[in-house]
């Protein structure tokens, strides 16, 4: 019988045994994991910065909401309100409401979402749909005055919810 090898014992390589070669081996490993993270970071800063990549929303719809004239119990109270729609594609958009009254749409919280005063219907419309088209790259805005009862709306904080060619922002106000 022939006798089996002796066993070779197995010595690992980040052990006590072999400290200056471990550490070799570590650095050489945090220095081409830097490598490749500094490339993947150079890789997303050249997209972004030539435009191939845009970290904005694709259709994005923005609000502006002023107060011209302070509170007061015998009113009016009114808001102005500029609200901008962008379509940050290449494609255009298609824009489509129910009726010319449904471009615009308005209403009005409490800061615990309770509901305070919408849109008053006094508008007369034909209901037929309207249809648009917004091309990429480009932005529609409108500017709308909104009429607030004083009996219902006092001064504090409110969040004012609003729809333009069917989408939809919440901002958070303050009536004075």
């Amino acid at each position: 019988m022939v006798a089996p090898p002796p066993l070779q014992r197995y010595v690992n390589p980040m052990s006590e045994n072999n400290p200056r070669d471990a550490a070799s081996k570590a650095g050489s490993n945090l220095t081409r994991m830097s490598l490749v993270f500094l490339a993947m970071g150079g890789v997303i800063a050249f997209y972004v910065g030539t435009g191939r990549v845009q970290l904005n929303e694709p259709v994005e719809l923005t609000a502006s909401v002023s107060q011209p004239n302070t509170w007061t119990e015998a009113g009016p109270l009114s808001l102005e309100v500029g609200v901008t729609l962008a379509n940050n594609t290449e494609e255009p958009l298609a824009l489509e409401t129910g009726s010319q009254c449904d471009i615009f749409r308005w209403f009005l919280t409490d800061e615990d979402q309770n509901f305070v005063q919408s849109q008053r219907g006094e508008e007369t419309c034909v209901e037929v749909p309207v249809r648009g088209e917004l091309e990429g790259n480009h932005t529609i805005s409108g500017n709308y005055t909104l009429t607030l009862d004083t009996s219902r709306v006092k001064p504090g904080d409110y969040i004012l919810f609003l729809k333009y060619w069917g989408h939809e922002i919440r901002e958070p106000i303050t009536i004075d």
